[in-house]
């Protein structure tokens, strides 16, 4: 009996973990963290009550935990029975409604595909996540690659310190443009100091 309560509690915990990767959204922090955070976004509304949206919530918090450190991506959801006014200015009328946000996009676009998690993830990987990777730097843009080889000279301890000074910064009021940019700098001292 002690090892069944064990399993279960171990297996409750793993879920609440997962749940907290999934960016809680509100009526108040919505156009802070989406549209001006400089991440590509991919938002569920939803209805507590609603079973489709109970049936993909365990699907969207394992994509919100592949995508919780990304510096690129960021994996919200907004509860529509609390936060109302959001969700009738982004024209959500059934739930689960998955609309994603890219480009300091203020609209929004409707996600039209499968919602299983190998979908999921491949929109996100091809649609939303950037894809400087310096493991092939060639195929990054020449900002990027003048950026990677000039902290890349300096050695990884450099690299380390400009990674935690940028780190710092993610919370400031910016321009998308220079906020995308933060990130794709982030992005890239943490490839490059892993």
């Amino acid at each position: 009996m002690k090892v069944c309560t064990g399993i279960v509690a171990l297996m409750l915990t793993t879920l609440m973990v997962k749940a907290d990767d999934v960016v809680e959204l509100t009526e108040s922090n919505f156009d802070d963290l989406v549209i001006s955070s400089g991440k590509n976004s991919l938002v569920k509304f939803y209805a507590p009550w609603c079973g489709h949206c109970k049936k993909l919530a365990p699907v969207y918090e394992e994509l919100a935990g592949e995508y919780k450190d990304s510096g690129s991506v960021q994996i919200g959801h907004i509860d529509c029975t609390v936060h109302q006014g959001i969700c009738t200015k982004y024209g959500v009328t059934g739930y689960p409604t998955l609309k994603y946000f890219k480009d300091g996009d203020s609209e929004g676009t409707a996600y039209q595909s499968g919602r299983d998690l190998v979908s999921l993830k491949k929109f996100v990987e091809d649609e939303l996540e950037i894809s400087c990777l310096v493991s092939e730097i060639a195929s990054c843009t020449e900002k990027e690659q003048n950026y990677f080889n000039k902290w890349n000279e300096k050695g990884k301890d450099k690299m380390a310190s400009e990674l935690e000074r940028l780190q710092k910064m993610t919370s400031k009021q910016m321009k998308n443009d220079l906020k995308q940019w933060l990130f794709a700098r982030i992005n890239i001292l943490k490839q490059a100091t892993a």
